[in-house]
Protein backbone atom coordinates (compact mmCIF):
# COMPACT_ATOMS: atom_id res chain seq x y z
CA UNK A 1 0.00 0.00 0.00
CA UNK A 2 1.89 3.57 -1.06
CA UNK A 3 1.68 6.38 1.29
CA UNK A 4 -0.98 8.37 -0.52
CA UNK A 5 -3.45 5.26 -0.02
CA UNK A 6 -2.29 4.58 3.51
CA UNK A 7 -2.94 8.40 4.03
CA UNK A 8 -6.24 8.49 3.07
CA UNK A 9 -7.29 5.09 5.20
CA UNK A 10 -5.99 6.66 8.34
CA UNK A 11 -8.09 10.31 7.30
CA UNK A 12 -11.29 7.80 6.60
CA UNK A 13 -10.79 5.93 10.15
CA UNK A 14 -10.05 9.11 11.84
CA UNK A 15 -13.75 10.12 10.73
CA UNK A 16 -15.20 6.88 11.28
CA UNK A 17 -13.57 6.53 14.99
CA UNK A 18 -15.57 10.25 15.94
CA UNK A 19 -18.83 8.63 14.46
CA UNK A 20 -18.04 5.77 16.70
CA UNK A 21 -17.83 7.38 19.81
CA UNK A 22 -21.38 6.21 20.85
CA UNK A 23 -20.67 2.14 19.56
CA UNK A 24 -21.42 1.40 23.38
CA UNK A 25 -24.87 2.87 23.79
CA UNK A 26 -25.85 2.03 20.09
CA UNK A 27 -25.62 -1.37 20.98
CA UNK A 28 -27.74 -1.38 23.46
CA UNK A 29 -30.57 0.51 22.47
CA UNK A 30 -30.52 -1.67 19.23
CA UNK A 31 -29.87 -4.96 20.84
CA UNK A 32 -32.60 -4.16 23.71
CA UNK A 33 -34.98 -3.10 21.07
CA UNK A 34 -36.11 -7.04 20.46
CA UNK A 35 -37.11 -7.90 17.05
CA UNK A 36 -39.76 -10.15 16.40
CA UNK A 37 -41.19 -12.14 13.18
CA UNK A 38 -44.56 -10.32 13.50
CA UNK A 39 -43.15 -7.25 13.67
CA UNK A 40 -41.14 -8.01 10.97
CA UNK A 41 -43.72 -8.75 8.70
CA UNK A 42 -45.54 -5.67 9.21
CA UNK A 43 -42.52 -3.19 8.96
CA UNK A 44 -41.63 -4.99 5.67
CA UNK A 45 -45.47 -4.55 4.18
CA UNK A 46 -45.36 -0.84 5.29
CA UNK A 47 -41.93 -0.21 3.64
CA UNK A 48 -42.97 -2.09 0.06
CA UNK A 49 -46.29 0.38 0.22
CA UNK A 50 -43.75 2.62 0.55
CA UNK A 51 -41.44 2.43 -2.23
CA UNK A 52 -42.04 5.12 -4.35
CA UNK A 53 -42.07 7.37 -1.41
CA UNK A 54 -38.75 6.63 -0.05
CA UNK A 55 -36.95 6.53 -3.07
CA UNK A 56 -38.53 9.88 -3.83
CA UNK A 57 -37.35 11.41 -0.22
CA UNK A 58 -34.10 9.79 -0.51
CA UNK A 59 -33.56 11.18 -4.22
CA UNK A 60 -34.79 14.71 -3.66
CA UNK A 61 -32.45 14.85 -0.15
CA UNK A 62 -29.31 13.20 -1.64
CA UNK A 63 -29.14 14.07 -5.33
CA UNK A 64 -31.23 17.36 -5.75
CA UNK A 65 -30.48 19.05 -2.09
CA UNK A 66 -27.15 18.13 -2.39
CA UNK A 67 -24.64 20.28 -5.23
CA UNK A 68 -22.04 17.99 -5.28
CA UNK A 69 -23.71 14.82 -5.73
CA UNK A 70 -22.31 13.06 -9.17
CA UNK A 71 -26.08 11.49 -9.89
CA UNK A 72 -27.53 15.66 -10.43
CA UNK A 73 -24.65 15.50 -13.72
CA UNK A 74 -26.65 12.26 -14.80
CA UNK A 75 -30.28 13.41 -14.12
CA UNK A 76 -29.46 16.60 -16.02
CA UNK A 77 -27.92 15.31 -18.97
CA UNK A 78 -30.86 13.17 -19.02
CA UNK A 79 -32.84 16.37 -18.86
CA UNK A 80 -34.80 15.25 -15.80
CA UNK A 81 -35.91 17.47 -13.17
CA UNK A 82 -37.04 16.13 -9.68
CA UNK A 83 -40.59 16.62 -11.01
CA UNK A 84 -40.29 14.65 -13.76
CA UNK A 85 -39.18 12.18 -11.44
CA UNK A 86 -41.81 12.08 -9.42
CA UNK A 87 -44.86 11.92 -11.84
CA UNK A 88 -42.89 9.06 -13.48
CA UNK A 89 -42.80 7.47 -10.14
CA UNK A 90 -46.36 8.59 -9.17
CA UNK A 91 -47.63 6.82 -12.72
CA UNK A 92 -45.51 4.08 -13.39
CA UNK A 93 -44.11 2.88 -10.06
CA UNK A 94 -40.01 2.72 -8.81
CA UNK A 95 -39.02 -0.18 -11.44
CA UNK A 96 -40.16 1.47 -14.61
CA UNK A 97 -38.72 4.45 -13.73
CA UNK A 98 -35.50 3.27 -13.30
CA UNK A 99 -35.56 1.39 -16.24
CA UNK A 100 -36.50 4.45 -18.39
CA UNK A 101 -33.51 6.66 -16.17
CA UNK A 102 -31.13 3.63 -17.27
CA UNK A 103 -31.72 3.77 -21.10
CA UNK A 104 -30.98 7.88 -20.75
CA UNK A 105 -27.79 7.22 -18.96
CA UNK A 106 -28.22 7.69 -15.59
CA UNK A 107 -26.47 4.42 -14.01
CA UNK A 108 -22.55 3.39 -12.71
CA UNK A 109 -20.90 0.74 -14.33
CA UNK A 110 -18.74 -0.95 -11.53
CA UNK A 111 -15.60 0.44 -12.58
CA UNK A 112 -17.35 3.77 -12.70
CA UNK A 113 -18.52 3.97 -9.17
CA UNK A 114 -15.13 2.30 -7.68
CA UNK A 115 -13.12 4.83 -9.59
CA UNK A 116 -11.31 3.12 -11.87
CA UNK A 117 -12.44 4.47 -15.30
CA UNK A 118 -14.32 8.37 -15.89
CA UNK A 119 -18.32 7.95 -16.08
CA UNK A 120 -18.64 8.69 -19.96
CA UNK A 121 -22.12 9.49 -21.75
CA UNK A 122 -21.83 10.42 -25.07
CA UNK A 123 -18.97 13.96 -25.17
CA UNK A 124 -19.48 14.23 -21.44
CA UNK A 125 -17.35 12.82 -19.09
CA UNK A 126 -16.78 13.06 -14.71
CA UNK A 127 -15.01 11.05 -12.38
CA UNK A 128 -16.56 9.29 -9.00
CA UNK A 129 -15.72 7.51 -6.20
CA UNK A 130 -17.97 5.45 -3.22
CA UNK A 131 -17.32 8.14 -0.82
CA UNK A 132 -19.01 10.58 -3.52
CA UNK A 133 -21.91 8.74 -2.44
CA UNK A 134 -22.21 8.45 0.76
CA UNK A 135 -25.80 9.46 2.28
CA UNK A 136 -25.08 12.93 4.36
CA UNK A 137 -27.08 12.07 7.46
CA UNK A 138 -25.17 9.04 9.16
CA UNK A 139 -25.41 8.29 12.60
CA UNK A 140 -23.84 6.37 15.60
CA UNK A 141 -22.40 2.63 13.52
CA UNK A 142 -19.07 1.43 12.73
CA UNK A 143 -16.41 1.00 9.63
CA UNK A 144 -16.11 -2.22 7.37
CA UNK A 145 -15.01 -3.08 3.76
CA UNK A 146 -15.85 -5.31 0.80
CA UNK A 147 -13.14 -7.81 0.25
CA UNK A 148 -12.50 -6.28 -2.78
CA UNK A 149 -11.95 -9.41 -4.46
CA UNK A 150 -11.87 -8.07 -8.22
CA UNK A 151 -11.17 -4.16 -7.58
CA UNK A 152 -10.22 -2.34 -4.32
CA UNK A 153 -12.28 -2.82 -1.36
CA UNK A 154 -15.10 -0.38 -0.98
CA UNK A 155 -14.95 1.02 2.42
CA UNK A 156 -18.90 1.66 3.78
CA UNK A 157 -20.07 3.40 7.71
CA UNK A 158 -22.71 1.16 8.70
CA UNK A 159 -25.50 2.37 10.95
CA UNK A 160 -27.37 0.67 13.31
CA UNK A 161 -30.50 2.38 11.70
CA UNK A 162 -29.22 0.14 8.75
CA UNK A 163 -28.75 -3.15 10.66
CA UNK A 164 -32.46 -2.68 12.16
CA UNK A 165 -33.52 -2.74 8.59
CA UNK A 166 -31.48 -5.16 7.37
CA UNK A 167 -32.69 -7.29 10.42
CA UNK A 168 -36.59 -7.69 8.86
CA UNK A 169 -35.89 -9.93 6.47
CA UNK A 170 -33.56 -12.05 8.01
CA UNK A 171 -36.46 -12.27 10.87
CA UNK A 172 -38.78 -13.88 7.88
CA UNK A 173 -36.01 -16.04 6.50
CA UNK A 174 -35.14 -17.63 10.09
CA UNK A 175 -38.87 -18.44 10.28
CA UNK A 176 -38.92 -19.99 6.60
CA UNK A 177 -36.01 -22.21 7.10
CA UNK A 178 -36.65 -22.80 10.84
CA UNK A 179 -33.44 -21.44 11.99
CA UNK A 180 -34.43 -20.23 15.21
CA UNK A 181 -34.52 -23.43 17.06
CA UNK A 182 -30.97 -24.27 15.84
CA UNK A 183 -27.11 -23.34 17.31
CA UNK A 184 -25.47 -20.97 15.19
CA UNK A 185 -21.29 -20.43 14.11
CA UNK A 186 -19.99 -17.97 12.05
CA UNK A 187 -17.06 -18.69 9.63
CA UNK A 188 -15.96 -14.78 8.42
CA UNK A 189 -13.17 -12.49 9.31
CA UNK A 190 -13.07 -9.58 12.00
CA UNK A 191 -13.46 -6.14 11.15
CA UNK A 192 -12.79 -4.56 8.50
CA UNK A 193 -14.39 -7.38 6.95
CA UNK A 194 -18.09 -6.38 7.85
CA UNK A 195 -19.90 -9.86 7.17
CA UNK A 196 -19.14 -11.19 10.78
CA UNK A 197 -19.78 -8.32 12.74
CA UNK A 198 -22.65 -7.64 10.43
CA UNK A 199 -24.61 -11.19 11.06
CA UNK A 200 -23.21 -11.19 15.10
CA UNK A 201 -25.89 -8.09 15.54
CA UNK A 202 -28.85 -8.93 13.62
CA UNK A 203 -28.89 -12.38 14.63
CA UNK A 204 -28.69 -10.85 18.82
CA UNK A 205 -31.19 -8.44 17.53
CA UNK A 206 -33.37 -11.76 16.43
CA UNK A 207 -32.64 -13.13 20.04
CA UNK A 208 -30.36 -15.33 18.31
CA UNK A 209 -27.06 -16.14 20.15
CA UNK A 210 -23.78 -17.50 18.00
CA UNK A 211 -22.43 -19.96 19.80
CA UNK A 212 -19.04 -19.70 17.84
CA UNK A 213 -17.25 -17.11 15.74
CA UNK A 214 -14.64 -19.00 13.52
CA UNK A 215 -12.39 -16.21 12.65
CA UNK A 216 -9.35 -16.30 9.77
CA UNK A 217 -5.82 -15.37 11.20
CA UNK A 218 -3.60 -12.78 9.74
CA UNK A 219 -4.25 -9.62 7.76
CA UNK A 220 -2.60 -7.40 5.14
CA UNK A 221 -3.26 -3.68 6.88
CA UNK A 222 -0.46 -2.21 8.04
CA UNK A 223 -0.23 -3.38 12.21
CA UNK A 224 -1.92 0.15 13.18
CA UNK A 225 -4.96 -0.75 11.05
CA UNK A 226 -4.73 -4.09 12.27
CA UNK A 227 -5.43 -2.53 16.17
CA UNK A 228 -7.92 -0.81 15.32
CA UNK A 229 -9.76 -3.17 13.98
CA UNK A 230 -9.44 -5.98 16.61
CA UNK A 231 -9.94 -3.15 19.06
CA UNK A 232 -13.42 -2.41 17.29
CA UNK A 233 -14.21 -6.09 17.10
CA UNK A 234 -13.57 -7.05 20.79
CA UNK A 235 -15.64 -3.47 21.98
CA UNK A 236 -18.07 -5.35 19.88
CA UNK A 237 -18.27 -8.36 20.90
CA UNK A 238 -18.19 -7.13 24.35
CA UNK A 239 -21.37 -4.96 23.90
CA UNK A 240 -23.26 -8.02 22.21
CA UNK A 241 -22.35 -10.31 25.63
CA UNK A 242 -23.54 -7.39 27.63
CA UNK A 243 -26.99 -6.78 25.96
CA UNK A 244 -27.30 -9.33 23.49
CA UNK A 245 -28.24 -13.13 24.02
CA UNK A 246 -24.41 -14.21 24.41
CA UNK A 247 -20.87 -13.65 23.62
CA UNK A 248 -19.87 -15.91 21.17
CA UNK A 249 -15.97 -17.89 21.49
CA UNK A 250 -14.03 -16.95 18.92
CA UNK A 251 -11.66 -19.33 17.04
CA UNK A 252 -8.91 -18.70 14.86
CA UNK A 253 -9.08 -21.07 12.18
CA UNK A 254 -7.33 -21.72 8.79
CA UNK A 255 -9.36 -22.21 5.84
CA UNK A 256 -6.57 -25.04 4.87
CA UNK A 257 -7.63 -27.14 8.26
CA UNK A 258 -11.59 -26.47 8.62
CA UNK A 259 -11.74 -29.57 11.13
CA UNK A 260 -12.70 -27.72 13.77
CA UNK A 261 -15.70 -26.57 12.56
CA UNK A 262 -16.71 -30.25 11.69
CA UNK A 263 -16.07 -30.81 15.55
CA UNK A 264 -18.30 -27.76 16.52
CA UNK A 265 -20.88 -29.51 14.52
CA UNK A 266 -20.34 -32.86 16.26
CA UNK A 267 -20.51 -31.53 19.79
CA UNK A 268 -23.72 -29.64 18.80
CA UNK A 269 -25.13 -33.00 17.53
CA UNK A 270 -24.53 -34.21 20.61
CA UNK A 271 -26.77 -32.23 22.48
CA UNK A 272 -29.59 -33.27 19.94
CA UNK A 273 -29.59 -30.01 17.89
CA UNK A 274 -29.34 -28.63 14.57
CA UNK A 275 -26.79 -25.93 13.64
CA UNK A 276 -26.44 -23.38 11.22
CA UNK A 277 -23.33 -21.88 10.04
CA UNK A 278 -22.91 -18.75 7.93
CA UNK A 279 -19.64 -18.45 5.64
CA UNK A 280 -18.91 -18.24 2.23
CA UNK A 281 -20.49 -20.88 -0.36
CA UNK A 282 -15.96 -22.55 -0.86
CA UNK A 283 -15.96 -22.78 2.76
CA UNK A 284 -19.54 -24.75 2.96
CA UNK A 285 -18.13 -26.76 0.48
CA UNK A 286 -14.42 -27.28 1.88
CA UNK A 287 -16.11 -28.00 5.54
CA UNK A 288 -18.43 -31.10 3.84
CA UNK A 289 -15.66 -32.46 1.89
CA UNK A 290 -13.74 -32.23 5.53
CA UNK A 291 -16.34 -34.20 6.82
CA UNK A 292 -16.81 -36.67 4.25
CA UNK A 293 -12.47 -37.30 4.26
CA UNK A 294 -13.21 -38.24 7.84
CA UNK A 295 -16.78 -40.01 7.58
CA UNK A 296 -18.97 -38.04 9.81
CA UNK A 297 -22.19 -37.09 8.98
CA UNK A 298 -23.31 -33.43 8.86
CA UNK A 299 -26.96 -34.44 9.36
CA UNK A 300 -29.17 -31.32 10.86
CA UNK A 301 -26.85 -28.81 9.69
CA UNK A 302 -27.72 -26.04 7.07
CA UNK A 303 -25.41 -23.39 5.42
CA UNK A 304 -26.07 -19.90 5.00
CA UNK A 305 -23.81 -19.55 1.46
CA UNK A 306 -22.76 -15.84 1.05
CA UNK A 307 -19.91 -13.91 -0.64
CA UNK A 308 -20.10 -16.16 -4.04
CA UNK A 309 -22.55 -18.21 -6.01
CA UNK A 310 -24.16 -21.50 -4.94
CA UNK A 311 -23.61 -23.73 -7.19
CA UNK A 312 -25.11 -26.64 -8.34
CA UNK A 313 -21.90 -28.65 -7.61
CA UNK A 314 -21.51 -27.11 -4.39
CA UNK A 315 -24.89 -28.41 -3.49
CA UNK A 316 -23.96 -31.55 -4.35
CA UNK A 317 -21.12 -31.87 -2.03
CA UNK A 318 -22.51 -30.68 0.61
CA UNK A 319 -25.51 -32.85 0.65
CA UNK A 320 -23.54 -35.71 0.06
CA UNK A 321 -22.08 -34.71 3.56
CA UNK A 322 -25.79 -34.64 5.05
CA UNK A 323 -26.00 -31.27 4.99
CA UNK A 324 -27.82 -28.74 3.43
CA UNK A 325 -27.82 -25.09 2.27
CA UNK A 326 -29.34 -21.53 1.74
CA UNK A 327 -27.80 -18.79 0.03
CA UNK A 328 -27.61 -14.82 1.03
CA UNK A 329 -26.82 -11.90 -2.35
CA UNK A 330 -25.15 -9.45 -0.62
CA UNK A 331 -23.89 -6.30 -2.76
CA UNK A 332 -20.40 -4.55 -1.27
CA UNK A 333 -21.19 -1.92 0.99
CA UNK A 334 -23.72 -4.01 3.34
CA UNK A 335 -26.73 -4.17 0.57
CA UNK A 336 -28.09 -7.68 1.54
CA UNK A 337 -29.97 -7.82 -1.93
CA UNK A 338 -31.66 -11.07 -1.45
CA UNK A 339 -32.27 -14.43 0.73
CA UNK A 340 -32.70 -17.86 0.02
CA UNK A 341 -36.00 -19.16 -0.94
CA UNK A 342 -37.80 -21.73 1.33
CA UNK A 343 -39.64 -23.21 -1.22
CA UNK A 344 -39.15 -26.93 -1.06
CA UNK A 345 -38.93 -26.97 -4.89
CA UNK A 346 -36.95 -23.95 -5.73
CA UNK A 347 -36.24 -22.47 -9.46
CA UNK A 348 -32.83 -23.29 -8.63
CA UNK A 349 -30.28 -23.85 -6.32
CA UNK A 350 -30.02 -19.93 -6.06
CA UNK A 351 -33.03 -19.11 -5.92
CA UNK A 352 -33.65 -15.59 -3.84
CA UNK A 353 -35.95 -13.48 -3.17
CA UNK A 354 -35.09 -9.88 -3.47
CA UNK A 355 -35.56 -7.39 -1.01
CA UNK A 356 -38.01 -5.16 -2.73
CA UNK A 357 -38.89 -2.89 0.73
CA UNK A 358 -35.05 -1.70 0.37
CA UNK A 359 -33.60 -1.74 -2.76
CA UNK A 360 -34.36 -2.48 -6.48
CA UNK A 361 -33.03 -4.71 -8.57
CA UNK A 362 -33.43 -4.63 -12.64
CA UNK A 363 -31.26 -5.54 -15.39
CA UNK A 364 -29.93 -3.05 -17.25
CA UNK A 365 -31.94 -2.64 -20.73
CA UNK A 366 -28.96 -2.36 -23.35
CA UNK A 367 -26.76 -5.79 -23.18
CA UNK A 368 -23.04 -5.13 -22.48
CA UNK A 369 -21.83 -6.96 -25.66
CA UNK A 370 -23.51 -7.14 -29.04
CA UNK A 371 -21.78 -10.39 -29.77
CA UNK A 372 -22.09 -13.50 -28.34
CA UNK A 373 -25.23 -14.18 -25.50
CA UNK A 374 -26.26 -10.98 -24.06
CA UNK A 375 -25.34 -10.02 -20.91
CA UNK A 376 -27.88 -7.82 -18.65
CA UNK A 377 -25.59 -6.81 -15.91
CA UNK A 378 -28.08 -6.14 -12.66
CA UNK A 379 -28.48 -2.48 -11.55
CA UNK A 380 -29.11 -1.94 -7.99
CA UNK A 381 -30.88 0.88 -6.65
CA UNK A 382 -30.97 2.10 -2.74
CA UNK A 383 -34.38 2.90 -1.58
CA UNK A 384 -33.97 2.89 2.33
CA UNK A 385 -33.61 6.23 3.38
CA UNK A 386 -31.16 4.80 6.39
CA UNK A 387 -28.92 2.92 3.40
CA UNK A 388 -25.21 4.22 4.17
CA UNK A 389 -24.96 5.53 0.09
CA UNK A 390 -27.17 6.27 -2.33
CA UNK A 391 -26.85 3.68 -5.12
CA UNK A 392 -28.99 4.56 -8.41
CA UNK A 393 -28.70 1.82 -11.50
CA UNK A 394 -25.21 0.76 -9.99
CA UNK A 395 -23.99 -2.42 -11.63
CA UNK A 396 -23.43 -5.01 -9.08
CA UNK A 397 -20.67 -6.65 -11.65
CA UNK A 398 -23.32 -9.80 -11.69
CA UNK A 399 -26.19 -10.80 -13.87
CA UNK A 400 -29.19 -13.66 -12.90
CA UNK A 401 -32.37 -14.41 -14.29
CA UNK A 402 -35.10 -12.17 -12.57
CA UNK A 403 -38.71 -13.94 -11.73
CA UNK A 404 -41.90 -12.39 -10.06
CA UNK A 405 -43.36 -15.52 -8.83
CA UNK A 406 -45.61 -16.82 -5.90
CA UNK A 407 -43.37 -19.55 -4.18
CA UNK A 408 -45.67 -20.34 -0.71
CA UNK A 409 -42.71 -19.50 1.61
CA UNK A 410 -42.86 -17.29 4.29
CA UNK A 411 -40.35 -14.64 2.28
CA UNK A 412 -43.05 -14.58 -0.88
CA UNK A 413 -46.35 -14.23 1.67
CA UNK A 414 -44.87 -11.15 3.14
CA UNK A 415 -44.74 -9.44 -0.20
CA UNK A 416 -40.79 -9.90 -1.41
CA UNK A 417 -42.17 -11.93 -4.67
CA UNK A 418 -39.23 -10.74 -6.70
CA UNK A 419 -36.72 -14.13 -7.23
CA UNK A 420 -33.54 -13.75 -8.61
CA UNK A 421 -31.55 -16.97 -9.84
CA UNK A 422 -28.42 -18.35 -11.07
CA UNK A 423 -26.82 -15.48 -10.30
CA UNK A 424 -23.24 -14.94 -12.02
CA UNK A 425 -20.35 -12.35 -12.54
CA UNK A 426 -19.35 -11.34 -15.89
CA UNK A 427 -15.46 -11.06 -15.66
CA UNK A 428 -13.67 -9.72 -18.94
CA UNK A 429 -10.64 -11.90 -19.81
CA UNK A 430 -8.28 -9.48 -22.37
CA UNK A 431 -5.80 -10.74 -23.98
CA UNK A 432 -4.33 -10.75 -27.83
CA UNK A 433 -6.70 -7.31 -28.15
CA UNK A 434 -9.49 -9.60 -27.17
CA UNK A 435 -12.16 -8.96 -25.17
CA UNK A 436 -13.85 -12.03 -23.51
CA UNK A 437 -16.70 -12.14 -20.80
CA UNK A 438 -16.43 -15.15 -18.88
CA UNK A 439 -20.53 -15.64 -18.40
CA UNK A 440 -20.80 -19.47 -16.59
CA UNK A 441 -17.21 -20.38 -15.87
CA UNK A 442 -18.50 -22.33 -12.64
CA UNK A 443 -20.31 -25.08 -14.92
CA UNK A 444 -16.92 -25.95 -17.23
CA UNK A 445 -14.37 -26.04 -13.73
CA UNK A 446 -16.88 -27.57 -11.20
CA UNK A 447 -18.61 -29.69 -13.23
CA UNK A 448 -17.13 -30.51 -16.98
CA UNK A 449 -13.33 -30.47 -15.73
CA UNK A 450 -13.89 -32.53 -12.86
CA UNK A 451 -16.21 -35.35 -14.82
CA UNK A 452 -13.45 -35.32 -16.76
CA UNK A 453 -10.19 -34.85 -14.89
CA UNK A 454 -11.59 -35.63 -11.19
CA UNK A 455 -11.59 -33.17 -8.42
CA UNK A 456 -14.65 -31.21 -7.85
CA UNK A 457 -15.37 -27.53 -6.97
CA UNK A 458 -12.01 -25.24 -5.61
CA UNK A 459 -9.68 -27.88 -7.77
CA UNK A 460 -9.72 -25.71 -11.15
CA UNK A 461 -9.31 -21.34 -11.52
CA UNK A 462 -8.65 -19.09 -14.15
CA UNK A 463 -5.48 -16.67 -13.89
CA UNK A 464 -5.20 -13.58 -16.11
CA UNK A 465 -1.30 -12.78 -15.46
CA UNK A 466 1.46 -11.64 -17.87
CA UNK A 467 4.27 -14.13 -18.47
CA UNK A 468 8.07 -12.91 -18.09
CA UNK A 469 7.72 -11.56 -21.63
CA UNK A 470 4.80 -9.10 -20.70
CA UNK A 471 2.05 -11.23 -22.55
CA UNK A 472 -0.59 -11.57 -21.24
CA UNK A 473 -1.57 -15.54 -20.48
CA UNK A 474 -4.94 -17.32 -19.06
CA UNK A 475 -3.20 -19.44 -16.87
CA UNK A 476 -5.61 -22.48 -15.92
CA UNK A 477 -4.60 -23.79 -12.17
CA UNK A 478 -4.99 -27.49 -11.40
CA UNK A 479 -4.93 -28.71 -7.83
CA UNK A 480 -1.57 -30.56 -7.54
CA UNK A 481 -3.43 -32.93 -5.46
CA UNK A 482 -5.86 -34.45 -8.60
CA UNK A 483 -2.40 -36.47 -9.40
CA UNK A 484 -1.32 -36.84 -13.44
CA UNK A 485 -3.69 -34.69 -15.58
CA UNK A 486 -3.64 -35.31 -19.17
CA UNK A 487 -2.69 -30.95 -20.07
CA UNK A 488 -3.16 -31.60 -23.40
CA UNK A 489 -6.57 -32.70 -23.49
CA UNK A 490 -7.71 -30.78 -21.05
CA UNK A 491 -6.96 -27.10 -22.64
CA UNK A 492 -8.88 -28.87 -25.53
CA UNK A 493 -12.17 -28.83 -22.98
CA UNK A 494 -11.23 -25.09 -22.04
CA UNK A 495 -10.56 -23.82 -25.79
CA UNK A 496 -14.22 -26.07 -27.00
CA UNK A 497 -16.23 -23.78 -23.48
CA UNK A 498 -14.67 -21.03 -24.47
CA UNK A 499 -15.37 -21.21 -28.44
CA UNK A 500 -18.68 -22.31 -28.17
CA UNK A 501 -20.71 -19.24 -27.76
CA UNK A 502 -21.03 -17.90 -31.09
CA UNK A 503 -18.85 -16.91 -34.55
CA UNK A 504 -17.05 -14.16 -32.48
CA UNK A 505 -15.88 -16.28 -29.70
CA UNK A 506 -14.89 -19.06 -32.34
CA UNK A 507 -12.52 -16.09 -33.80
CA UNK A 508 -11.04 -14.94 -30.42
CA UNK A 509 -10.50 -18.77 -29.24
CA UNK A 510 -8.59 -19.05 -32.85
CA UNK A 511 -6.58 -16.13 -31.91
CA UNK A 512 -5.48 -16.97 -28.52
CA UNK A 513 -4.81 -21.00 -29.63
CA UNK A 514 -2.18 -19.42 -32.50
CA UNK A 515 -0.73 -16.93 -29.82
CA UNK A 516 -0.33 -19.44 -27.01
CA UNK A 517 -2.33 -17.71 -24.72
CA UNK A 518 -3.59 -20.53 -22.57
CA UNK A 519 -1.70 -22.81 -20.14
CA UNK A 520 -2.17 -25.41 -17.64
CA UNK A 521 -0.44 -24.99 -14.12
CA UNK A 522 -0.05 -27.17 -10.95
CA UNK A 523 -0.68 -25.28 -8.36
CA UNK A 524 -3.65 -24.47 -5.98
CA UNK A 525 -6.18 -22.42 -6.83
CA UNK A 526 -6.08 -18.82 -5.23
CA UNK A 527 -8.31 -18.46 -2.31
CA UNK A 528 -9.27 -15.37 -1.10
CA UNK A 529 -9.09 -13.94 2.52
CA UNK A 530 -12.62 -14.70 3.04
CA UNK A 531 -11.85 -18.24 1.18
CA UNK A 532 -13.83 -17.72 -1.72
CA UNK A 533 -12.45 -19.58 -4.77
CA UNK A 534 -13.88 -17.47 -7.68
CA UNK A 535 -13.47 -18.88 -11.03
CA UNK A 536 -11.42 -16.46 -12.31
CA UNK A 537 -8.78 -14.57 -10.21
CA UNK A 538 -6.81 -11.53 -11.23
CA UNK A 539 -3.81 -10.44 -9.40
CA UNK A 540 -3.77 -7.03 -8.43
Amino acid sequence: MNSSALRQRFGALRRASQRSSALGPGIRAFLQDRLTVEAAEAEIQTALERRGDNFLHFVRREVFGTASSPYRQLFQWAGCEFGDLEQSVRRQGVDQTLLALARDGVYLTGEEFKGLRPVVRGTRSFRVTPEDLVASDLRSGFTTESSGTMNQPVRSFVTFTWLASRALAMAVFFQAHGLFTRAHAIFDGILPSGGGVNQLLIYGRLGVPVERWFTRPGSVDPWPLRQYYALMTRRIISAVARHGPGRPRLQPVDTADVSPLVQWIQTVQRRGWGCCITTQASNAARVARTALTQGVSLARTLFITTGEPLTEAKRRVIEAAGAGATPRYAYGGGVNVGLGCADPDPAAVDDHHINEHQLALLSHPEPLSADGPPVHPLLCTTLHPAAPRLLINVESGDYATLVRRECGCALGRVGLTLHAHTVRSFEKLTSEGMNYYALDLYGLLEQTLPEEFGGGPGDYQFVEEEDERGQTRLTVRVAPALGPVDEARLLSHVREHLAGHSRGTRFMEDVWRRAGTLRVRREAPHATPRGKILPLHLPR
